[in-house]
């Protein structure tokens, strides 16, 4: 029995040269920053300028042939799962270094994030719903700034997708028609706001005497032994190499994530209920990063008690594995999402329009929002803290990280561990935003809810933020707590 495929099918190599283009985008924007100081100064990230660089060759070419090279979907396959893997196996770090934050930095850190994605919500939708009734554009879309620029392409296509199929028996509004592309141009325009707002800022107070550009000798990192691996952690190269091992951990936890989220769907569709089919399904399967860190938490938990019972003798995890799969990942996605964006959708004016618009106010707004919290939450280190917060706001936290690094190489300020360990605060009071995804595109009732809830979020969290100074009695002192 044969099934007719042949070796020379591109249906064969179609993957492996969607990867290969991918690749190829990332390493020639790498030397085209290295080589040109301009381009290196703008503080562009290498898996953006790749990202454009491979959506420039894709369109040109498809332009001139009339034929994609690369199809579209299987690089949107390649960001929605490369979204799930890289937290799947930032998840399995294990945490060994004793942190200089503090429980009260982190979670001002958390209502800061929050409170910027809160912001954000309410000024896309109040932008979309305004030019609904100037040119028709779909007025839930402008929740999507948040989801480009504060979570990134990943949220970004996966919302924009889920959007883009909705219909009359779903939505009030119908589908979202070029969702996708909207979704991801966002996140892309996210990544230039990032780069123009950091530069803009760290022009002003180098001017102004406050910060001071380090040279690229300056951050350097060196690496020790210690940092590729761990006492107790299995050989590099055994009979199975020690590689292997970590990507099959990472891949088999998210394959039980799958299993997990086809379950759930599963029972939605028996159950019938519109809510549940409809609503919570999507949902669901919008955060499969989320239950893909679920499930590693659970793994981490289930080793830690076999190992301390002593039935595992070795460390099978490695941190600095887990941090190049998380990494690779990423930069996979972020390249991937922006060449799978079809250009050929912001030619209707109901598409572009509101992309600038929701961008640029978006940018704008945040900058400041950003500026005035640095200040005012976290005055010791004001610099820092606008420049990790705005990056991660407006792009990812490895954008923020980028920025950061600028005038804080070796992280000696909490800016870097407040934005890392915020997370997992972030994900509970972030809750009800992410929840409200499922219903804000599904009708007027619901988008001015939902609106209202954004501006109560922002409000609640300003005002946690600056509890100190607005109701504690003057000469009060505050307890903080240190991470160890």
């Amino acid at each position: 029995m044969t099934t007719g495929l042949q070796f020379w099918d591109i249906s064969i190599w179609s993957l492996l040269l969607a990867f290969a283009g991918i690749f190829l985008a990332s390493i020639l924007a790498n030397a085209l920053i290295q080589t040109i100081r301009p381009l290196k100064r703008a503080l562009i990230p290498s898996p953006v300028l790749g990202g454009f660089l491979l959506l420039i060759f894709l369109s040109v070419y498809k332009a001139i042939t009339g034929t994609e090279l690369i199809e579209g979907s299987i690089l949107e396959i390649i960001t929605y799962h490369t979204l799930g893997i890289g937290f799947v196996a930032g998840a399995l770090k294990i945490n060994k270094n004793k942190k200089k934050t503090t429980q009260k930095a982190i979670l001002n850190s958390s209502f800061f994030t929050i409170g910027g994605y809160a912001i954000q919500a309410v000024i896309g939708v109040i932008i979309t719903v305004a030019l609904f009734f100037i040119i028709n554009a779909w007025p839930a879309g402008g929740v999507l700034l948040p989801m480009g620029y504060g979570q990134g392409p990943g949220q970004a296509f996966n919302w924009g997708n889920i959007f883009s199929q909705y219909d009359e028996t779903v939505s009030a509004f119908g589908a979202f028609d070029g969702g996708v592309d909207f979704g991801l141009s966002v996140a892309a325009m996210g990544f230039i706001s990032a780069s123009i707002g950091g530069v803009i800022y760290l022009n002003i107070e180098r001017k102004k005497g406050n910060v001071k550009m380090l040279k690229e000798a300056d951050y350097t990192e060196r690496l020790k032994l210690e940092d590729y691996e761990s006492e107790g952690e299995i050989a590099s190269s055994d009979s199975i190499d020690k590689m292997t091992i970590q990507f099959g951990i990472v891949f088999i936890l998210y394959a039980i994530s799958f299993a997990v989220l086809y379950g759930i769907s599963t029972l939605c569709d028996l159950s019938g209920v519109g809510l549940l089919v409809n609503t919570v399904k999507p949902l669901f399967w919008g955060f499969n990063f989320i239950f893909g860190v679920a499930v590693a938490a659970l793994y981490k938990l289930i080793y830690s008690k076999l190992k301390q019972k002593g039935i595992i003798k070795k460390q099978y995890t490695n941190n600095y594995s887990m941090d190049r799969i998380s990494g690779l990942s990423f930069d996979i996605m972020v390249v991937a999402a922006f060449g799978s964006i079809n250009l050929e959708a912001f030619l209707e004016p109901k598409l572009i329009i509101p992309l600038v618009a929701i961008c640029v106010s978006g940018a704008v707004v945040t900058y400041f929002y950003c500026q005035h919290i640095a200040r005012k939450v976290f005055p010791e280190y004001k610099d820092e803290a606008f420049l990790a917060f705005y990056g991660m706001l407006t792009g990812t936290n490895a954008t923020g990280i980028i920025l950061l690094r600028e005038i804080d190489p070796q992280f000696e300020t909490p800016a870097c561990d407040n934005m890392v360990f915020q997370s997992l605060y972030s994900i509970a009071f972030g809750a009800p935003i992410l929840l409200s995804l499922g219903y804000v595109g599904k009708g007027w009732i619901q988008l001015i809810v939902c609106v209202v809830i954004y501006l109560v979020i922002f409000v609640v969290l300003y005002l946690l933020m600056r509890r100190e100074t607005l109701f504690k009695k003057k000469g009060a002192k505050s307890k903080d707590t240190k991470i160890e």
